[in-house]
């Protein structure tokens, strides 16, 4: 039972390791067109909608004007973020993991998820104690996303270990 349940458990981090490979997102909001714009290609028929519009000018809007003027009310640290996927996704991935150790260990779920949570929320622990010694901004936020992410962490691999056993009736 343990081969097929420590294959299904890697799952979760596997697929997180995919998420933080992903580009990030933007803060500005979504990427513009360039000023000269994509011109639409003009059909054979000539005088349809897509011809006519593909003669007007375009004109390039600022992504966020507003958001200069309210500049200084912005949080340093912000609830939502590309640092706060990152430890989300980070978190999946070493409770997932560690969760994977336990189950080539054991066969009790609850051993599983202690070991899952001790890797994920341990390794959240020492980075923001290494920020507060001075190589960074130690957060408070970072450690809910930690907890978050080591919460969902731990239902994928329960999950996946919960899907891959056989029935028994």
């Amino acid at each position: 039972m343990r081969g097929l349940l420590a294959r299904s458990a890697l799952a979760a981090p596997v697929l997180a390791a995919l998420a933080l490979g992903a580009p990030p997102a933007r803060a500005d909001g979504p990427l513009t067109r360039p000023a000269g714009g994509v011109p639409l290609a003009r059909p054979a028929g000539g005088g349809s909608l897509a011809s006519a519009a593909s003669r007007l000018p375009s004109v390039a809007f600022p992504a966020r004007p507003l958001a200069r003027a309210f500049a200084p009310l912005r949080d340093p640290d912000p609830w939502f973020g590309d640092d706060k996927a990152r430890h989300f996704c980070a978190s999946i991935a070493l409770a997932g993991g560690g969760y994977a150790l336990g189950a080539l260990a054991t066969d009790d779920t609850h051993g599983r998820m202690a070991l899952g949570a001790a890797v994920a929320l341990g390794a959240g622990l020492a980075k923001e104690a290494f920020d507060a010694a001075g190589h960074g901004t130690p957060s408070f936020r970072d450690l809910v996303w930690d907890a978050l992410g080591t919460s969902a962490g731990l239902a994928l691999s329960v999950w996946f270990d919960l899907a891959a056993a056989p029935i028994s009736f």
